[in-house]
């Protein structure tokens, strides 16, 4: 080597990256990235981009923190991933924010399925879901008596078979109402 440090295009510099051209224009323009003449030094923009940049939490990946493949970094060049874990500024730091935001966004979308009516509370679905269903219990097992009131004295088992059916519909309609009647309640309570 020739002691000289190779200088790359932004739009090379990206493809090294596996970025997009816009992100690196923009650590240029931010500063946080220096050129040389115009272009850039990949050894010297990796450390500044690792020191620099913070990592989205939907890019599925963390800052850059070692150089990409294929990159010579300079003798005595410490690389981020080299360095001793207290000298990486932020590294504790981005793992709490990542945590932070994750936690605001899940609690962002609760409120708004809450609002939306996706969501409600367990406790009061438990208790309007036990009340709704003990409805339903009593009303079936009222059907016996009134049925049996109805099929003295009949004969034929299809007769007897409508009565008890009959009985049955009548009393699992009427619960149906009380169903949505609570489930409407908890959508706009």
């Amino acid at each position: 080597m020739n002691g000289r440090a190779e200088l790359i295009s932004q739009a090379e510099y990206a493809r090294r990256r596996d970025v997009a051209k816009s992100a690196v224009a923009k650590a240029v323009r931010e500063g946080r990235i220096t050129l040389i003449n115009g272009k850039i030094d990949p050894a010297v923009a990796d450390i500044q981009w690792a020191q620099n940049t913070r990592a989205r939490i939907d890019s599925g990946r963390a800052a850059a923190v070692a150089p990409p493949a294929g990159v010579d970094v300079p003798a005595g060049a410490e690389t981020a991933s080299e360095a001793p874990a207290s000298s990486v500024p932020g590294e504790d730091y981005q793992a709490i924010r990542i945590r932070r935001e994750r936690a605001q966004l899940e609690a962002a979308e609760r409120e708004n399925a809450i609002a939306a009516g996706r969501l409600v509370e367990r406790d009061a679905a438990e208790r309007g879901t036990f009340d709704v269903f003990r409805a339903l219990r009593d009303a079936a097992m009222n059907t016996c008596p009134r049925a049996a009131a109805k099929v003295v004295g009949m004969s034929d088992v299809r007769d007897i078979e409508r009565v008890f059916t009959g009985e049955l519909r009548v009393a699992f309609e009427s619960a149906e109402p009380r169903l949505l009647e609570h489930l409407k309640g908890k959508a706009h309570g």
